[in-house]
């Protein structure tokens, strides 16, 4: 970590724009997302996520903007024969830094110089460091040149705070206290980050579900076979959870797609049927039940987008029942959230196709219409083929195939 990167973290933290503050900084935007990359891997956590044209800070972004910004401005005290007002003025609609050191110094850097200054002694530092002398003098050397002044007095009895030096030290020595303040949670995060198995799924469709007693029974087992390695779980799309392996972001997914990727490797866990949810005033007529054509022709669908598995599932289920013509008619609605889906069901006039599995338990003012069963929901334990994580999947695989 360099002190350039925080100035330009603050900016882009402040106006929430890598462009914004590339403007303000006089900087290609690419330098700026590069510098903002390397703070968040420092610090193991996103501090901002894309919105439209701009950014939007995370949680721990917002926690952290205002000790990035304390950090920003203790680094820009360090360089007083280059004057650096961290101000952000509006300028022509445009947010703008009126001044920013030129050079850098890592934090690496000034941390070692303050123990060259605590010791007294630049040999007994390097010991302490575990570094050469010689190379330790050149970055104290550095320092001073780019902060144009002499930290050190030197003699034979050791090496002490030049005058000019005294309140450079004293500003190092808060850098240091706000960033080990800073770093604190992220060395927690990265232990963790290193042995957690972070499974992914396709959202379950309630508590009652099968993917919930699946998911709550790996949890539970889990922790007693392997006490030491956390595991994560996150609920996601099927288009979103494949982006997640790939990406090297989750070790092992389950999905309900029709048929895994040629990247992919894994283990059929089960399969299920297909129902339509109707409120069961729609479904009646007469003494009887209406076909699922004509409930589906009759009433608005709320069913998950693309995105998802099941709506792949879904289309061959209406690709069956109706011609083209007849699909363009239907009054569709796309949510893709089983619970808000049941809701509208239950409560708007809506009808929806779902896993059978999941419609056990229903209120009752609604049924369940059953439908073909040559169109099967299959549900997938999968891992990357030529991935580092084959074990991992395997493990998950016992637990709850």
């Amino acid at each position: 970590m360099d002190t350039a990167t925080l100035i330009i973290a603050d900016v882009v933290l402040r106006l929430k724009s890598l462009r914004g503050a590339g403007r303000a900084l006089n900087k290609p935007p690419g330098s700026v997302a590069a510098a903002m990359a390397r703070l968040e891997a420092a610090l193991a956590v996103p501090l901002t996520r894309k919105t439209g044209s701009g950014l939007m800070l995370t949680l721990e972004g917002t926690r952290l903007t205002g000790r990035i910004a304390g950090l920003a401005q203790l680094v820009a005290t360090l360089f007083q024969s280059e004057p650096a007002d961290l101000s952000v003025s509006l300028r022509a609609g445009e947010h703008a830094l009126q001044t920013m050191p030129t050079r850098s110094v890592s934090l690496e850097a000034l941390f070692r110089l303050l123990i060259v200054a605590q010791t007294g002694s630049i040999r007994a530092a390097a010991r302490r460091l575990k570094l050469g002398q010689p190379q330790l003098t050149r970055q104290i050397a550095h320092i001073e040149q780019v902060l144009g002044r002499p930290l050190l007095t030197r003699s034979r009895d050791g090496c002490l705070a030049s005058d000019a030096g005294k309140p450079v030290i004293d500003t190092i020595r808060r850098i240091e206290s706000l960033w080990l303040e800073i770093v604190k949670a992220s060395d927690e995060r990265f232990r963790r980050a290193e042995i957690t198995v972070r499974v992914g799924s396709v959202m379950p469709l309630g508590p009652d579900s099968q993917i919930a007693d699946l998911l709550a029974s790996l949890a539970a087992r889990w922790r007693l076979a392997y006490p030491r390695q956390p595991l994560f779980i996150t609920s996601m799309l099927a288009e979103d959870l494949l982006d997640g392996l790939r990406r090297g972001r989750l070790d092992t997914v389950l999905l309900d797609i029709s048929s895994l990727p040629d990247d992919l490797d894994g283990r059929l866990i089960s399969t299920s049927s297909l129902a339509l949810l109707s409120p069961r005033t729609f479904a009646r007529q007469g003494p009887g039940m209406r076909s699922p054509t004509a409930i589906l022709q009759s009433s608005p669908i709320a069913i998950p987008s693309l995105r998802s598995g099941l709506r792949q599932t879904i289309d061959q289920v209406l690709t069956e029942l109706f011609d083209e013509a007849g699909r363009r008619q239907l009054q569709i609605v796309e949510i893709d959230s089983i619970p808000v889906i049941m809701k509208m069901v239950a409560c708007h006039g809506f009808v929806s196709i779902l896993p059978s599995v999941s419609l056990a338990a229903l209120a009752d003012n609604l049924v369940g219409v059953p439908l073909s069963d040559r169109h099967q929901l299959p549900l997938w334990i999968a891992w990357l083929k030529d991935g580092q994580d084959r074990r991992v999947g395997r493990q998950v695989f016992e637990m709850v195939g």
